[in-house]
């Protein structure tokens, strides 16, 4: 089973309309990503999810929407936000958005602890494929989210 038979863009942006409004304290702006998943942002969070479908889920954005996101969760002042800051409110909130996926998916799933990288940087996964990519915004700092299945390995 892949993960578009379970998971679908209305399930997503329900997903980060709950988040967004819960741990962000405000209604995002959700609109299906005009481009594919950047390769390179200012700041990258990804989780993996492994079981019955294997896959990521990606979240990235630049500095002052990560700033932003630290601001509204950690309560600091999102100009001040330290590099600490942006790193465990992404982290945390990437694996808040990957665990309401996992519970779309099929069962077993797990997660992987979530990595965060800082900095412009190039980060890929081999052997994956977008599923679903979404453009979030919160006042009016724009961050993308990406759902990306492991492709099969064959023999």
């Amino acid at each position: 089973m892949d993960a578009e038979t379970s998971l679908s863009e209305d399930d997503l942006r329900g997903i980060v309309w709950q988040v967004w409004t819960a741990y962000l304290h405000c209604e995002p702006e959700i609109e299906p990503s005009p481009e594919p998943m950047p390769d390179t942002a200012e700041v990258t969070a990804s989780i993996g999810l492994a079981g019955a479908w294997n896959g990521l889920a990606v979240m990235r954005c630049g500095l002052p929407a990560a700033g932003q996101i630290a601001g509204a969760m950690l309560d600091v002042d999102p100009a001040g936000a330290s590099a600490d800051d942006c790193i465990d409110a992404l982290g945390e909130l990437v694996n808040i958005l990957a665990g309401n996926v996992k519970s779309l998916l099929p069962k077993p799933s797990h997660l992987s602890l979530p990595q965060v990288v800082m900095g412009r940087a190039k980060v890929v996964w081999p052997g994956t494929t977008p599923v679903l990519t979404l453009r979030v915004t919160l006042n009016a700092e724009p961050t993308v989210l990406g759902i990306l299945c492991q492709e099969e390995k064959r023999l």
